[in-house]
């Protein structure tokens, strides 16, 4: 009895050491557990947070670029577009525009969108690059592909389009004319003569149609708004600029009041069809290089320098408009630095006049808001030679410049139109631009020094 009494009392003193041993090893590992699950959902923690200040730089991206769409003109300068919002789930976004000042009348205005997300104590920020192009990079741009009175425009045989082309309508297409820049269309279609249908451009040739497009074309493409007003240039005429509320003549490269006074830089004014004094302004003194008027605009002359002339009207053109740096055929030449803009909320008319009987050149990017770029009187009178035109045009619907019949003009005038490629790099001071804002490169980055 008293051995198994002993047996028992050394089987306790056994157990007790290793209870305690087996309670102490349970308290470390219970101890590293909650220290690791600690530092688990720490990590988790500021693994959300660094994807929570993600998505809320890039969300807050789409954000800004929703706002910019939304504005009457581009900014000019920085500006902040949100600041430190609260997020949908937690955290803050910031979003600034960083303007490219130093390419004001570049053919391509400059943005970067610096999008900053911020969730518990973590940054993550978002670099977006966007552009947005001017109507002066196009040659031709129409909002439809129809005159005023609902026919038709056919691109015909002989016919030839130097640079970019764009229509929110639908291309017609009779014969083989010859498209040497890109062409887009917001339609699905385009039409070869008499009524194919042409949905994809490996269609052609079809019916004897067969055009030819040296860098592609492409249907399909967002619709490009034209504007309906000039407001921003009437106020940039108002100040820093010239503005006048009359009719008004307008004499390029001329300077006086008694008679006329070649002068390379210089324009002159009064209103129109009076024997009031000339306005004479020297281009380089404005701040704001354009003119603008309340009523019709009449011009001429030889431009020497950089102008855009708006009109709340119609801009009628009396006689050659040419650079001070272009060639007898209106061509500018190697070096040329000239470049001119016209701006109607209306019409731009060649006039039926005596000066413009015998061919008429004219230098410039020209967009006729509401309706077309026209010749007055174009089915009358004799042949007026060719119309020669170095640079743009840009109308919601094709004007008539003349009539032809067996090939021949018999009204009107012979179309020479060219593009001027200088126009790719800079265009006239202020000219619309298209309102249409091109995401470019994206980044990731630490770095929150400025972008240009």
């Amino acid at each position: 009895m008293k051995m198994k009494i002993r047996a028992k009392s050394n089987q306790a003193g056994y157990v007790l050491p290793v209870v305690t041993i087996l309670i102490f090893t349970m308290g470390i590992v219970g101890a590293a557990f909650f220290s690791m699950a600690g530092h688990e959902t720490l990590a988790s923690q500021a693994s959300l947070n660094s994807q929570r200040a993600f998505w809320l730089a890039e969300g807050s991206k789409a954000l800004a670029m929703r706002y910019l769409s939304e504005l009457y003109s581009p900014p000019t300068s920085d500006i902040t577009i949100f600041n430190n919002v609260a997020g949908p789930d937690g955290g803050t976004y910031t979003v600034t525009c960083a303007v490219d000042t130093s390419v004001v009348w570049d053919a391509e205005k400059g943005f970067v969108l610096d999008c900053v997300g911020n969730a518990g104590g973590v940054e993550r920020r978002v670099r977006q690059r966007v552009r947005m192009t001017s109507f002066a990079l196009y040659a031709m741009f129409t909002n439809q592909e129809k005159t005023e009175s609902g026919y038709t425009i056919w691109h015909f045989t002989g016919g030839v389009i130097e640079g970019p082309l764009h229509t929110n309508g639908s291309f017609s297409i009779y014969g083989t004319p010859s498209f040497l820049g890109p062409v887009t269309s917001a339609s699905d279609h385009m039409t070869g003569y008499k009524n194919y249908w042409i949905d994809e451009m490996s269609d052609w040739p079809v019916g004897g149609n067969n055009p030819y497009f040296a860098e592609g074309a492409e249907l399909n493409v967002d619709v490009i708004p034209m504007p309906s007003e000039t407001v921003d240039l009437k106020n940039l005429g108002q100040y820093g600029g010239v503005y006048t509320t009359p009719k008004t003549d307008i004499q390029l490269g001329v300077r006086g009041i008694d008679s006329p006074i070649t002068a390379p830089g210089w324009f002159r004014y009064r209103e129109h069809n009076t024997s009031d004094d000339w306005t004479s302004v020297n281009i380089s003194g404005m701040s704001n290089k354009v003119f603008y008027g309340n009523d019709k605009v009449y011009l001429e002359g030889v431009l020497d320098g950089e102008l855009t002339i708006s009109s709340r009207n119609s801009i009628r053109i009396v006689d050659d408009v040419v650079y001070a740096g272009s060639d007898s055929s209106g061509q500018p030449l190697v070096g040329c630095d000239d470049l001119l803009g016209l701006v109607a909320e209306k019409d731009i008319v060649f006039v039926d006049n005596t000066a413009n009987q015998n061919d008429l050149i004219v230098n410039g990017v020209l967009m006729a808001l509401d309706t077309s770029i026209q010749v007055e009187n174009y089915d009358q009178g004799a042949p007026r030679g060719t119309l020669t035109i170095w640079g743009g045009l840009i109308q919601q619907v094709r004007g008539a410049v003349g009539q032809a019949s067996g090939g021949y003009i018999i009204h009107g005038y012979q179309k020479a139109y060219h593009y001027d490629t200088r126009v790719t790099a800079r265009t006239p001071p202020f000219f619309p631009q298209t309102g249409i804002y091109e995401e470019l490169a994206w980044e990731e980055t630490w770095d929150a020094t400025y972008p240009f």
